[in-house]
């Protein structure tokens, strides 16, 4: 089963870094594309992260309340062919 990324996307023009305050799925949970998995904060808003595809939760590599820049990749899904 091919496996992606799981990136912290552009979450504005000025936003440079958000905090990651909660998991939504967990590994090993099934997931559809566009699925909210992960909830983090900026300093202007509270935001989820979305699949970019349905699959399954491998594994996520950012901790809780530990802050990451765009473009950190948060986690990983093996990908549903």
């Amino acid at each position: 089963m091919p496996q992606i990324s799981l990136i912290l996307p552009q979450l504005g023009e000025s936003i440079a870094e958000a905090t990651v305050i909660q998991f939504l799925v967990q590994p090993g949970d099934s997931i559809e594309a566009d699925q909210d998995i992960i909830e983090v904060e900026t300093n202007k808003a509270t935001i989820n992260v979305t699949a970019p595809a349905a699959g399954r939760v491998a594994s996520f590599s950012a901790k809780l309340s530990e802050s990451y820049p765009v473009g950190s990749v948060l986690g990983v899904i093996k990908v549903t062919p």
